[in-house]
């Protein structure tokens, strides 16, 4: 302090002397710096980030973020309360379900909801009643996570015991998104009653009918099946994929059985290839009964289709020799024969002799692997094949060879991947804060297979911590030459296995969960994991809406180009990078 008074002192009598000694010369006006804004904000945000990471229930921080003056970090902290089950606050989430802003209330609602608050359903009901679309929404979609807890507010929303539910129930009169999370809401309830959900299946609302059709096709149940056939043919998509789903005979028994083939036949030759899938998979359940119209679908030209059909073709083909060898001459793709391999080893069927040995000798990996067949590692089996292939040149090949013999690898890593949080400076939460809380970066990704490229966008602000490790694994090749592990035809497509391509543990870190109120809507990104904050470096992409896994997993990002690429992935086809532009 003294040496800045002293040279300011200095510089005040040069300047007085240079006057005295010539002209006079303007005085020279240094530019003031702009102050920075205060740390503080971007502190504060950065502890809540860093609290979220490390799963600590730090309520003096809670406390103080929940009294900020920025409304954006009040919402972000109520959603942290239920992220991190801070249950001392769950009270004062109840609270923040009237807020006057409708993304802390919002938050707050689907907060108790991924907490399952017990307590909160008379207040979760209340915001149902009354409170703005986007929190009725929010509130609806948590009572179902209450699951028996919150039956009879569910069901009296829904009109249990009116003549018109559509028309008269207690909901009838609010937007269809808040019609729509009551009715899936259902979902989760034991025993849920088809009388009081079959009725909104004749929503004009699309996205009501829709929930409608899920809940009875997710459920199975027989109560609603005879519903699903006014809906059969309905000009929404997603409505008819559900009703494909529902014929399936576990439902449709025998009284209903007949009524459900010839709907399904029909479907079979849907426009929408997701309609097909379901309706072969719902097919394949009757077993030869159908199998005239199945082996059509041989002849599908969406690989996915005939993907599907080879994944439930045992309960079709049984014993019959003619039908399997029909199929294997119908279909040369390799996800195709690979299933129908397994089959008939599985059953013992004197067909296809020589082929692993053949795949075993194949110049693509990917054949090499499949040769070794889907036996349990380490289970009784012939060995000629694994023995052939055990010091394979692929590590992938070599180590599942092994793997097949009860041969541990030296290098195989002992035991789960750690769960624990990986301690991190404040200063990288910081980073994280500017970048995408601050100025609101929204990245892309461009995910490239061998089928073609899918341009996805990334919800950083929602999610950032799983989005900077997704851009930073790709960033740093992680993401390259990989394999779509697991398809499931109109489910999921999974990738991003950087340690052995199959699926197992990756390298050792752990990602938390950071559930959003973003939905499994189709073409949505999110994290796989195998429990409970044991995220990774594998992703998903949904084919089709999938409201059960909501509140399960972190959605991250979204397709927004290639969709049509998405659609022709198969198990086995491989990634070749994933880029940040």
């Amino acid at each position: 302090m003294v040496d800045r008074i002293a040279v300011r002192i200095w510089g005040m009598l040069a300047l007085v002397t240079l006057q005295a000694c010539g002209p006079a010369i303007p005085p020279v006006v240094a530019p003031i710096p702009a102050t920075p804004p205060s740390p503080l904000p971007i502190s504060a945000e950065a502890r809540l980030l860093e609290m979220l990471d490390q799963r600590r229930m730090d309520t003096a921080l809670v406390d103080g973020l929940l009294a900020d003056t920025s409304a954006m970090l009040r919402a972000r902290t109520a959603l942290a309360v239920g992220q991190n089950r801070i249950r001392l606050r769950y009270p004062v989430l109840r609270t923040l379900l009237t807020d006057g802003d409708t993304a802390i209330a919002a938050n707050a609602a689907y907060a108790l909801g991924i907490a399952r608050d017990f307590e909160s359903v008379p207040a979760l009901s209340r915001a149902v009643d009354g409170a703005p679309d986007a929190v009725a929404r929010e509130a609806a979609w948590a009572l179902g996570e209450m699951g028996e807890m919150g039956r009879s507010v569910i069901l009296h929303a829904l009109g249990e015991g009116v003549t018109a539910p559509v028309t008269q129930s207690p909901i009838a009169g609010r937007a269809p998104v808040v019609r729509a999370a009551m009715v899936v809401a259902t979902v989760k309830l034991r025993n849920a009653p088809m009388h009081v959900i079959t009725p909104w299946l004749a929503d004009a609302a699309p996205e009501v009918a829709r929930s409608a059709a899920y809940v009875v096709a997710r459920l199975r149940a027989p109560a609603g099946i005879r519903a699903m056939f006014a809906v059969a043919s309905h000009p929404d998509e997603e409505i008819r994929q559900h009703a494909a789903r529902a014929f399936a005979r576990s439902a449709a028994g025998d009284s209903l059985g007949s009524r459900a083939r010839d709907a399904l036949r029909v479907l079979l030759r849907d426009e929408s290839e997701r309609v097909r899938i379901n309706a072969t998979q719902s097919a394949a359940s009757y077993g030869p009964l159908m199998a005239g119209e199945l082996e059509e679908r041989w002849r599908d030209p969406v690989r996915n289709v005939r993907v599907a059909l080879a994944e439930a073709f045992a309960e079709v083909a049984g014993g019959d020799a003619g039908r399997w060898q029909r199929a294997w001459d119908a279909d040369t793709m390799l996800a195709v024969r690979r299933l129908l391999l397994q089959h008939v080893r599985k059953r013992a069927l004197p067909l296809f002799a020589g082929v692993e040995l053949q795949w075993a000798r194949s110049a693509d990996w990917r054949y090499r692997v499949a040769a070794l067949g889907n036996a349990e590692r380490g289970a009784p089996m012939d060995s000629t094949v694994p023995r052939l292939l055990e010091n394979d040149s692929d590590h992938r090949v070599r180590r599942e060879a092994r793997a097949r013999l009860g041969i541990r690898e030296s290098a195989a890593p002992a035991g789960p991947r750690p769960t624990a949080p990986v301690a991190r400076p404040l200063s990288d939460y910081e980073v994280l804060v500017q970048r995408y809380w601050k100025r609101r970066e929204s990245p892309r990704a461009l995910v490239e297979t061998e089928q073609g490229t899918i341009t996805i966008e990334l919800f950083a602000n929602e999610a950032p911590l799983v989005v900077e490790a997704f851009t930073r694994l790709a960033q740093t090749g992680k993401y390259r030459n990989t394999t779509f592990h697991r398809v499931v035809p109109n489910f999921v497509v999974q990738d991003g296995d950087i340690a052995n391509g199959d699926g197992a543990p990756e390298p050792p870190f752990t990602l938390r969960e950071s559930w959003t109120r973003r939905r499994h809507g189709r073409g949505c990104v999110g994290l796989a994991t195998a429990g409970p904050d044991t995220g990774g470096s594998q992703f998903y992409f949904c084919h089709s809406t999938q409201p059960h896994l909501d509140g399960g997993y972190t959605v991250f990002g979204r397709v927004v180009e290639g969709f049509e690429v998405m659609d022709r992935l198969v198990q086995g086809d491989r990634m070749l990078q994933v880029r940040i532009p």
